[in-house]
């Protein structure tokens, strides 16, 4: 391994040596250019299956939905399909601009939900809320709960296996020129916290998204429609979350958009000795940070609260205080160039 220190001046001249030179060096030279690309990016641009966002001034907020009896926070609230919907009208009202959309509990611990019955939960709730015309994500690892539901409507696949649970999957998303989560997790939720050592956290995380990025790549799907999430909660220790939270610009050279979710989760209960239900103080201060650490997108419960800590957040970044700028629609329909 090696660490590269250096001036923008002078990579740029060591990236033009390393392009006339043998070896494997001009490779090198490629990712040390798109390294220094992507940090300097403002606007990151984001498609989903019929619709697209341009993401860096204004963060997007994505209200959680969970159908499941088990969730950790929400388990049991929301199975039936008319109380579902009628929480994803809420959190729209309240401003959000996706509603993911889950049918299997990942907390820590959980067990695999077999995937008729998971498509039994979350299919209904799709279609009602994508004939409403909400923008639907859904939070699923089954290639055949993604793909139904993308018939349905849904714009997001967010698969916390990273395309690695079902080989289906990266197929089915690209198919559909949905857009996709990938997320950095250990072993499954079952058992994802039996080992939470890292020797180096972060390039661990950076590691794996670059490679699951580079498997859908070449599977078909298109770099516009690829998000990441680093996976606060998911085989972390409580002070690896915050490690994470504090360190998340290195996700950066990537390129693409950042996805954080602390909402609610087990580390901030521990920081703060607060339960579930005493967390939104704590989940508002961590979405802050993560925003203005680089994060593009943030996973929540409370839409309400973290549509403000993000506007926040937002005109911290950019100095703006304009309310003109936050009634502008952040995302259109647009069609495939042809």
């Amino acid at each position: 391994d090696a660490i590269l220190s250096a001036t923008e001046k002078q990579f740029t001249q060591l990236i033009e040596k390393l392009m006339r030179q043998p070896h494997g060096l001009p490779e090198v030279a490629g990712v040390l250019r798109d390294a220094l690309n992507n940090i300097k990016l403002k606007d990151v641009q984001l498609k989903g299956r019929t619709r697209s966002w341009t993401l860096g001034t204004r963060t997007l907020v994505m209200g959680i939905l969970n159908v499941t009896p088990d969730s950790f926070s929400d388990g049991g609230l929301y199975v039936e399909k008319d109380s579902a919907v009628h929480r994803a009208r809420e959190m729209v009202e309240e401003g959000a601009h996706i509603i993911d959309v889950g049918g299997e509990s990942s907390r820590p611990g959980a067990r695999p939900v077999v995937a008729n019955e998971e498509l039994g939960r979350v299919l209904p709730v799709v279609e009602a809320l994508a004939k409403q015309g909400i923008t639907v994500s859904v939070d699923t690892t089954k290639a055949l709960v993604a793909e139904e539901a993308l018939k349905a409507g849904a714009e997001i696949i967010n698969d916390i296996s990273s395309l690695g649970e079902d080989p289906r999957m990266a197929e089915v998303v690209a198919e559909y020129n949905a857009a996709v989560v990938l997320m950095h997790m250990r072993r499954t939720p079952e058992t994802m916290q039996q080992d939470v050592h890292y020797e180096d956290m972060m390039a661990e995380i950076f590691l794996f998204l670059k490679e699951r990025m580079d498997r859908a790549l070449v599977s078909g799907i298109e770099p516009e429609r690829i998000i990441i999430d680093p996976g606060i909660g998911f085989g972390k220790s409580p002070e690896g979350n915050l490690e994470i939270i504090r360190r998340l610009a290195e996700l950066k050279t990537l390129g693409r958009p950042v996805l954080v979710g602390t909402s609610r989760k087990s580390f901030i209960g521990k920081l703060l000795g607060a339960g579930v239900e005493d967390r939104l103080p704590g989940t508002l201060a961590t979405t802050v940070a993560g925003i203005l650490a680089g994060a593009h997108m943030v996973r929540v419960h409370d839409v309400k609260e973290a549509l403000q800590a993000a506007r926040t957040a937002d005109a911290l970044k950019s100095g703006e205080l304009s309310l003109d700028t936050w009634r502008q629609p952040l995302y259109g329909d647009y069609r495939e160039h042809t």
